[in-house]
Formats: structure tokens, C-alpha cells, sequence
């Protein structure tokens, strides 16, 4: 069914000044936030500066002094659920300026780009949920109620000085949720969760001029993970998800040895494992263990460890008929002109510390998630400002039309 604007929606975007929107990204992109030390004040006082121009009345909590988080809501007509919009504001470092085509914290716009570290992931999708609640709140939009509006420090990190901390102290505490991440403004209803996982494999130590002496933990730990990767990686490929890519297994770092004339020991590798919805840890370890004792059996000896630590969240996995998605389906497609189909998120969003909590979550965002972390990362114009008007649309319609929440 073809969506279109009715014309208060249409006068309602048309408010929306792309210089504005784009003024405002470039400012957050100049306020430094990379992790580490992931120091969140100056773009924290930026989104705070936008949203009291608005009245909106930011509130900028902490729980460590330097990763401040902002928390904004529309007024309310009515006391009802809330639909947050969250967004991090901190960002992973930009590696050696001189690799930048322009300078990664200057947020120069070059025709429909605009440059810089945090331009997709995530100020992008900061600067689109912001102008789209400063819209609604200049227009004096309310409803049956509560849009809010969280932009949070320490994601790129473990999240314990911003979402998990928020969570956990009751201060969000949404019944509907809006993540906003890179997926070229397509919704995505599920995601994968990494799990780290490590391995240590023993050797015994002896003189490098005498190797057949010892036992070199380095060539054991290589070999056993080329059968790793020859006997496991083809049963992952297998693990499907309508809206995601199979389970998937990084060999992410290598560590062993003591210096060049020592036979080493000992090699840890670190490996990251990518949950699919259903998946756990622990039988995600079983994996791995069954495939390395089948290399002892049939190849070679092979002392070795399995160890995790750190929390594991739960996968987002939004049923794709939900109400919330439907109606956020719709108003993407009367914003874009056209339908575009549910997707899944590649990397790992704050959504996941809520996932358990059994409300609707989407992924949304502009950007390219294939350039967030890299050199010259970009963001368009046009996808930002597609975004903002669909995340205006999206709390216009979710304020307006209480009902079909629920339908």
C-alpha cells in the first residue's frame, strides 16, 4: 500500500533546514569524543547547547565525571508509554590524521559528504535524532506519551559509564526503542552479539638453538587453528537468521613468547565469536572444544585452554510483524518514497543491554557501516537528512496514533 505525507506531515518536515542539520554534525564532529579516554564533554555541552535553544531542559548525568550522557524528553500531554531515541556520542580514534584525505575532526562537507571520525558511527544518527526532537518541540507536538532522547558516552567501550549504568539506576526505561546506528537507513530488527572467547595452548620451553627440545606452543596454537578454521568455520556458515549473516568466528590477536631465542611455551589467541539469536556462550565454547579434541584424537596432541570473561548480552530479535515495526516501516516509507526491506545490523549495538526486557527495538541510522572505524569515514547528506525526517515522522505518528501501537 502506497504511504504518503497528509499535509500536516508535509508542513511538518518542510520546518526542517538542511544547513541546520548539517551545522549541527559538523559541530559534534569538531568536539572531540574518541576512545580512549573517551572524553564526551565537549560534544555532551554541544547536543546540550541545541536542545535548551529548543526548551527541551537536557539533563547531562554521569557516573564518571569526563563520560557524561545527556537525557532530553518531549513534553508530555498525556502520561503513557515511552519511545526513546538513543545514540552514543562517543567514538573510536581516528588513527594518523595524515591517512585522512581532511582532517577527521574538522567535519569538512565535500558536495553530498560530510568527513570525519563520528560521522556515521555514531554522530550521524545524533544529529538526526536531535533535529528531529527539536523539530516536534518548536512545533509544540505532543501526545498520548513520552518521546525521549538519550545520547550516551562509553558504547564504544563496555557501556558501564553510559547505557548499562542508565539501565540499571531506572534512569531509561523505555517500552519502545530506537538505537541509532549505521544501516544506511534501512530498519533492522536484529543483531548478532559478540562473544569473546580465548584460547591458550602450551608448549614446553627450551634453548631456540635446540627447538627439537621443546615443545613451540606458537606452531601448535597455528596449527590448530588452521583445523579450526577448516573443520568449524563451515558448520557456522551454516547457522542462518532471516535477517543476518551466519555466526562467524574472528581470530582477532595472537600473543606468545618471550623473546627470539626462547622456544615459547605458551599462545594466547583471542577470538571473537558472533552470536546469532538462540545461540549461547557455552555451547558456542562446546564447538570449538569438540573441534580441538577431535584434532588431539586424529592429528596431534594438543594441551590446550578455553576461557571467557566479561558479560554477554541478549540478541535483539524483533519480530518483523511487531506493530512498532510496522509503523516504523510505514513512516519510512512515506518519508523515502519508497519500501524498503527489514535488515538486520552487521556490528554490536547499546540496544542489546535491553533486549531482554521484552519491548520492540529497531537499528536505525544513516551511514555506511562499512566505513565506520575507517579512514575517511563519511556520512551523506542526503541519508542525514532522509533520517531526520523520518525519525521526526516516526515520534510525530508514534505521539498522534496511540492506537495502532498495539494493532
Amino acid at each position: 500500500m502506497e504511504q504518503r505525507l497528509l499535509p500536516e506531515e508535509r508542513a511538518l518536515l518542510g520546518t526542517i533546514e538542511e544547513d541546520e542539520v548539517v551545522g549541527f554534525l559538523q559541530a559534534l564532529i569538531q568536539a572531540r569524543s574518541d576512545y580512549p579516554p573517551g572524553d564526551t564533554r565537549a560534544a555532551m555541552a554541544v547536543v546540550a547547547d541545541k536542545l535548551h535553544l529548543a526548551d527541551l531542559n537536557p539533563q547531562i548525568v554521569a557516573r564518571q565525571p569526563h563520560q557524561p550522557s545527556v537525557i532530553a524528553e518531549l513534553p508530555a500531554a498525556v502520561a503513557g508509554p515511552t519511545l526513546l531515541y538513543h545514540a552514543h556520542a562517543d567514538t573510536v580514534p581516528a588513527g594518523d590524521p595524515a591517512q585522512w584525505q581532511h582532517d577527521p575532526f574538522a567535519g569538512k562537507r565535500v558536495g553530498n559528504l560530510i568527513f570525519g571520525r563520528g560521522a556515521g558511527d555514531d554522530k550521524g544518527s545524533v544529529a538526526a535524532q536531535i533535529m528531529a526532537l527539536v523539530t516536534l518541540a518548536r512545533q509544540g507536538v505532543t501526545g498520548d506519551g513520552r518521546l525521549q532522547l538519550a545520547i550516551v558516552a562509553d558504547e564504544e567501550s563496555d557501556a558501564l559509564q553510559g547505557t548499562r549504568w542508565l539501565r540499571d539506576s531506572g534512569q531509561l526505561q523505555p517500552d519502545y526503542l530506537v538505537v541509532g546506528e549505521q544501516t544506511a537507513n534501512q530498519i533492522a530488527i536484529a543483531e548478532r552479539v559478540a562473544c569473546g572467547i580465548d584460547l591458550i595452548v602450551y608448549g614446553r620451553s627450551t634453548h631456540g638453538a635446540t627447538p627439537w627440545a621443546g615443545e613451540n606452543a606458537i606452531l601448535k596454537a597455528a596449527q590448530a587453528l588452521g583445523w579450526l578454521e577448516a573443520r568449524l568455520f563451515p558448520r557456522l556458515q551454516s547457522k542462518k537468521h532471516p535477517f543476518l549473516p551466519p555466526a562467524t568466528l574472528n581470530i582477532g590477536k595472537i600473543q606468545g613468547g618471550l623473546q627470539w631465542n626462547i622456544v615459547p611455551d605458551r599462545c594466547t589467541v583471542d577470538m571473537d565469536r558472533r552470536l546469532l539469536p538462540g545461540e549461547t556462550r557455552e555451547a558456542a565454547m562446546a564447538e570449538i572444544r569438540a573441534v580441538l579434541d577431535e584434532y588431539c584424537e586424529t592429528v596431534a596432541p594438543l594441551s590446550y585452554e578455553l576461557y571467557t570473561q566479561g558479560d554477554v548480552a541478549a540478541n535483539i530479535n524483533t519480530p518483523p510483524n511487531d506493530p512498532f515495526v510496522r509503523t516504523a516501516g510505514l513512516a519510512l516509507q512515506a518519508v523515502s518514497g519508497q519500501r524498503r526491506d527489514l535488515t538486520g545490523y552487521l556490528q554490536t549495538s547499546d540496544g542489546r543491554w535491553f533486549a531482554n526486557d521484552g519491548f520492540p527495538i529497531i537499528i536505525f541510522g544513516p551511514g555506511d557501516p562499512a566505513v565506520a572505524h575507517a579512514t575517511d569515514e563519511h556520512i551523506t547528506v542526503a541519508q542525514l537528512m532522509e533520517a531526520t525526517r523520518f525519525l521526526t515522522l516516526l515520534g510525530w505518528r508514534w505521539l498522534k496514533d496511540a492506537d495502532k501501537r498495539q494493532e
